[in-house]
């Protein structure tokens, strides 16, 4: 195979077989020699495989194409000298632009430079022919830092274009270029007015993004006028072998085999990075952001969660079993709707809670991911939440139950109502009578009220009896004949006085119960 044959087949092979072949076929130097080499030498290779092998050129200079030293006479790139950002600096602005065609800077199409220029901060002598004094210039000529291969001129070149920010009648020199792969009358304030030179369509730095799936999906959004804005540096990697990424000003792009290229902006980006980024709960995005959700919201999905927000609510983080459960609610058209707040953890029991505009969901050591809808969740909010009577809830509401009625398990009792009646609480012994009586299917149906404390013990009343705890004892049901006899000698204040067994039926079919003062047979 020859040597132009292992840089075409380079993708396929490897980067670690192309290096051991070129190693081998140039001169002879150790494959870890070569090696060292590889991470500038990715990207020559990537950009222009057959320039960096087939000439006698150092990667770095291969990256940043050709005219890349201050005696070729064009300017720095704006990236090289502004900290990685393909931004104007801070007191310059865009003053003109060209394009340049077939780059491989832009998989092959048009590259569009700008010219940033100076200002003419200290004096406006001059500037009859649009450019000031180079003794106005808010910059001073130089070059760029021998740390990188765009060693091109900084603020050097009395020269102006001109189709940008016209209303700018003068300026100084060119301090540095922008690059994009998007027209500039698109994102910045220019005209159509179209100018060209090929020449400059390999000109680069290494702080730019070479050309791949993250700038095609970033042209494909309007690049510079998304909300992206200007990339701040160069592809990088996650550090696990699976994802890259380019930081820009609004955001960042993040790609791998498994979930795509997507695009994650700056309100979503500090959540997810607060959450640990790809490596953490999180993990990769699945998915763009979508918008046009239930009032006025939007959600952009991970790996193991999702970034979401509404019109009604502020961004928050759902993941991990929230984020299942959530979905299997119906997510934001769901009871629960959007997320109100974070995931509060460490509450009693080892317990966590994420409340939603709808309610929670919840789960402790001692029980399982539970959702609290709606009422449910106002009364269990008002019993205390976790920290009252009732505990942590240890199960789903159960709906369609006998009278349309519906029922909720707690650690501590139950929440319950029914087309005939109103919301109620049952707790404690009187959780633990109701249950033993059969709940709502049983005599004492549903609660027609809430539990009442009294001097000697509690009482609490039901569709077909009561529920009565002297003290601290259990709570005994008291039903039927047997109720309304007891109820007409005075109840648990009358001479029967509070019931120590339950209401049960004798062999004649009739019902007996036990009290303090006696038994009643009726």
């Amino acid at each position: 195979m020859s040597t132009l044959e292992d840089i075409n087949n380079a993708e396929t092979r490897g980067m670690a077989g192309l290096v051991t072949r070129l190693a081998r076929a140039f001169r002879p130097v150790s494959r870890r020699s070569v090696l060292l080499g590889t991470t500038v030498a990715a990207t020559a290779l990537a950009t222009k495989p057959k320039d960096y092998v087939l000439r006698p050129v150092a990667a770095y200079a291969t990256i940043c194409g050709p005219g890349n030293t201050a005696s070729s006479g064009w300017t720095v790139f704006c990236a090289t000298i502004n900290k990685g950002t393909n931004a104007c600096p801070p007191g310059s602005f865009a003053a003109g632009w060209w394009k340049a065609a077939d780059s491989s800077w832009c998989g092959g199409g048009y590259r569009y430079i700008v010219d940033c220029n100076a200002a003419c901060t200290k004096c406006t002598t001059g500037c009859s022919d649009g450019i000031c004094d180079s003794r106005c210039w808010n910059c001073s000529c130089g070059t760029g830092s021998t740390a990188t291969c765009d060693q091109r001129r900084i603020c050097c070149n009395a020269f102006r274009y001109g189709q940008c920010n016209t209303q700018v009648k003068c300026s100084g020199g060119v301090h540095c270029r922008v690059v994009s792969c998007v027209p500039p009358y698109r994102w910045t304030s220019c005209t159509t007015a179209s100018l060209s030179d090929n020449r400059t369509s390999e000109h680069s730095t290494s702080l730019l993004p070479r050309w791949g799936v993250i700038e095609q999906k970033y042209r494909d959004m309007g690049a510079q006028a998304s909300y992206l804005k200007a990339s701040t540096g160069p592809i990088k990697s996650v550090g696990d072998g699976i994802g890259t990424f380019v930081q820009y000003q609004g955001g960042k792009i993040v790609t791998t085999r498994a979930h795509g290229t997507r695009a994650v902006y700056s309100w979503i980006d500090s959540k997810w990075q607060a959450m640990g980024g790809p490596l953490g709960a999180m993990g990769y995005p699945t998915s763009d952001q979508i918008t046009g959700l239930r009032d006025g919201g939007w959600i952009q999905i991970f790996q193991r969660g999702c970034v979401t927000d509404s019109a009604g609510t502020t961004t928050q983080v759902v993941y991990d079993i929230r984020w299942t459960k959530w979905q299997a609610e119906g997510r934001e058209k769901g009871l629960l709707g959007y997320p109100t707040g974070a995931c509060a953890f460490n509450l009693r029991d080892s317990g966590w809670l994420q409340p939603f505009q709808g309610g929670a969901i919840t789960d402790s050591a001692s029980t399982t991911t539970q959702v609290v809808h709606n009422i449910r969740y106002t009364r269990w909010v008002q019993a205390g939440r976790e920290n009252g009577s009732l505990g942590y809830p240890t199960g789903a509401c159960a709906f369609n139950l006998r009278d349309s009625g519906w029922l909720q398990l707690f650690q501590g009792g139950a929440i319950t109502d029914s087309a005939s009646t109103s919301t109620q609480l049952v707790l404690g012994v009187m959780a633990t009578a109701w249950a033993a009586a059969s709940r709502q299917q049983g005599v004492l149906a549903y609660p027609v009220a809430g539990e009442v404390v009294e001097s000697r013990g509690r009482h609490q009343v039901f569709q077909g009896g009561e529920l009565w705890a002297l003290g601290s004892g259990p709570a005994r049901r008291v039903v039927g004949a047997v109720l309304a006899q007891w109820k007409s000698a005075g109840g648990a204040t009358g001479r029967y006085g509070y019931p120590l067994t339950d209401t049960t039926s004798t062999a004649d079919g009739r019902l007996t119960c036990t009290f303090e003062g006696g038994t009643i047979v009726a």
